[in-house]
């Protein structure tokens, strides 16, 4: 209250009221004064409504952009201290109501009055608030430059708005369902809590509420699906096992319509700080998140975790070239791992929080910032952005109506993401044909990209790739054969469906080895075949009972003297490696098979590039 005092004593002082032709509207400027002492804000602001009118004074009319500044009534603020500009050119306003004058102006989207007042040789800005006025003179030129490169913008409004506020969309990668955070206001308590719609026919039904695994008596907040729709990262506020205000949480699905309890995803991304907004990427390896912890660049900043044997490490926080001393919110990276929009009141932009994009690599390095312009951007709050697989479509939240509504647009091709495609699988036993819980690893043909999850108890997995990609899936499975095979995705197939079988371990099995690779007439190994070896010795790790033989064998070109020397010589390469990646020499053992043992009796090129190969064979089991 005493800040209230002081503000209102120089109020006072400082409303001369021109030859007191307005002293009634003075001592009810003292009503208001004392109203707001008692902390009775809406019977000042009746009382000020009541006497907006009743006096033609500059000095009133800045005094009343004063007053609703500091209630944060920003056009009421601006309409007032406009009036007074216009009556007297802000000959006589003092300094701090011209740099909230300036911030209205900005906040309000009137960009070329605030550049009139900038220009003006009338009007001496505060020096003692020098870097703040050259960063809001900085952003109103950006946002007055850039609103006269307006594109073509045409956003529709979801049906599942309603009087309440909807916000923070997210949907799994199908696009048919979209979740969503609802608040509501039932008397004077406001609760937030999580809703989900379909897409039937083109239409969204009716939104039904989340259920009691997810939504609770506590406010729920903000949600991120996975790429396969089965899991959900979400934020909820001071529950009993909270680390601060706002936690994150997670949860799986476990039929169709069941979730599983949420559970605190733990200290290493809480604190007693406020964490919200999460932000799972497609191949669920990141996970994205706003946070005013400490540690940060001011207000909220855009932090980064990365899963690593199950468990989340310590998050990074994405550095001053996204996170700025205002506000950053709503991270989101699209399917295709690499494109990043956020939310900011820091960057240049057109007032309030706009929606920005950039490229972020796999280690959390950012490329430019852009601003998606106007007027996707406007000087309200423009937040909570999310794209469809195509990278065409998106879907964002804004109050420029007054409350928050969800609504969707096509995105302008500069700010589209990469198209992405689809790969479903099922893994599965060669016997029982039920599915296989394992981990799988997904990796571009030449090893410029890889990453790994595990398929679920059912043997499903999801992932997203480039279109017309080449890629290969290496699986590893206790007690099952290493599996190891190449793919390709045919021009325009946005969706490949994969079913992989994986032979049941026993004695004498063979494992042809596909990705390891030879120079012609040679011996040494590929970078991509060293890929592939480090992946069979994981994978023998993980069976640790498994006694093989790596076996070398080549075509029916040059002499049998030659050909088995030059196997042998290849399969030595292979079990040298596997000791060097940390197998027991006595697990592992090697032979040259020369052309004794085809797989293809046709003397062709494809038959002699299959008779080309590295081959594992179980030859036994330790007992220990």
């Amino acid at each position: 209250m005493r800040c209230w005092l002081i503000f209102f004593t120089f109020f006072i002082c400082n409303l001369t009221f021109s030859q007191n032709t307005c002293k009634v509207v003075k001592k009810k400027i003292k009503k208001v004064e004392k109203y707001i002492l008692k902390d009775k804000s809406e019977k000042a602001f009746d009382l000020l409504e009541k006497i907006e009118s009743k006096c033609n004074e500059s000095f009133f009319f800045s005094a009343l952009g004063d007053l609703y500044f500091s209630f944060k009534k920003h056009e009421k603020a601006q309409f007032f201290y406009s009036k007074s500009y216009d009556l007297t050119d802000l000959k006589y306003i003092n300094s701090r109501s011209l740099n909230q004058f300036l911030i209205v102006l900005y906040k309000t989207g009137n960009y070329e009055r605030f550049n009139s007042l900038v220009i003006n040789k009338n009007i001496t800005l505060n020096k003692t608030n020098s870097l703040e006025i050259a960063s809001l003179i900085e952003k109103n030129t950006f946002a007055f430059n850039s609103q006269k490169d307006s594109i073509l913008f045409n956003p529709q409004s979801l049906s599942i708005n309603s009087n309440s506020d909807q916000y923070f969309p997210s949907m799994p990668i199908n696009s048919n369902v979209i979740i969503f955070t609802q608040r509501d206001r039932v008397e004077d308590f406001v609760d937030e809590n999580f809703f989900l719609s379909r897409k039937v026919n083109n239409v969204w039904t009716k939104p039904i509420k989340l259920g009691d695994n997810i939504n609770s008596d506590y406010r729920e907040g903000s949600l991120s699906v996975s790429f396969d729709g089965r899991d959900l990262f979400f934020t909820s506020c001071n529950r009993p096992d909270t680390y601060g205000g706002c936690d994150l949480y997670f949860s799986t699905l476990i039929n169709d319509t069941v979730w599983s309890e949420s559970v605190n995803m733990g200290g290493s991304l809480n604190t007693k700080y406020w964490e919200s907004q999460p932000s799972i990427s497609a191949d669920g390896q990141l996970l994205f998140f706003s946070s005013n912890r400490y540690g940060g660049y001011g207000g909220s900043d855009i932090w980064m975790s990365r899963k690593k044997d199950s468990f989340w490490t310590e998050p990074v926080n994405l550095g001053p070239k996204i996170n700025t001393k205002q506000d950053e919110y709503c991270p989101y990276l699209h399917y295709d791992n690499k494109t990043f929009y956020f939310a900011s009141q820091g960057h240049p932009g057109f007032g309030g929080f706009d929606l920005y994009m950039t490229d972020i690599d796999s280690i959390g390095k950012v490329g430019d910032i852009i601003n998606l312009g106007y007027p996707i951007n406007t000087n309200y709050d423009e937040s909570g952005l999310i794209v469809s697989q195509d990278g065409k479509k998106a879907y964002y939240n804004s109050n420029k109506k007054g409350d928050l509504d969800i609504y969707t647009f096509d995105l302008p091709q500069k700010y589209m993401a990469q198209a992405i495609s689809i790969v479903n699988g099922l893994v599965t036993d060669s016997i029982s044909g039920t599915g296989v819980s394992c981990e799988i690893f997904i990796a571009e043909k030449d090893d410029q990209w890889e990453y790994s999850f595990f398929s679920d108890n059912l043997g499903n997995f999801s992932f997203s790739i480039p279109p017309s990609s080449k890629f290969k899936i290496t699986i590893l499975s206790k007690n099952h054969d290493f599996f190891s095979s190449d793919f390709q995705l045919a021009e325009n197939e946005l969706i490949k469906n994969v079913n992989l079988v994986l032979n049941r371990l026993n004695l004498g099995n063979t494992i042809n080895l596909n990705n390891i690779y030879y120079q012609f007439d040679d011996y040494s190994l590929t970078s991509a075949s060293l890929t592939e070896i480090r992946k069979i010795a994981d994978y023998l790790i993980l069976n640790y009972q498994l006694k093989v033989e790596i076996g070398g064998h080549t075509d029916n070109i040059g002499t049998k003297v030659y050909n088995d020397r030059l196997s042998a010589k290849r399969a030595k390469s292979v079990y040298d490696m596997l000791l060097l990646f940390g197998i027991d020499s006595n697990r592992v053992s090697y032979k040259g098979y020369g052309f004794d043992v085809p797989i293809n009796l046709q003397d062709t090129e494809l038959g002699r590039l299959e008779n080309r190969r590295t081959e594992i064979k179980v030859i036994g089991f330790d007992a220990k």
